[in-house]
């Protein structure tokens, strides 16, 4: 079974590279910061939904422009 870590990392597929590399620095730094696997699966969810959440502000300012 996979781990909610991993399942978070197969979804980096979808972003931006440089979006792939934030969620990655982040992981990295929370990592060598000692932080437990709970709160860095939480903190790079977040991440996750505010990039989504980014991307649908994007399409609807794109769409207001049309």
């Amino acid at each position: 079974m996979a781990s909610e870590l991993s399942n978070l990392e197969s979804a980096t597929k979808y972003l931006s590279p440089t979006d792939k590399g934030r969620f990655f620095k982040i992981k990295r730094d929370m990592e060598a910061s000692g932080a437990s696997r709970k709160n860095i699966e939480e903190r790079l969810r977040a991440f996750l939904w505010d990039v989504v959440e980014s991307d649908d502000d994007d399409d609807e300012n794109e769409d207001d422009a049309l």
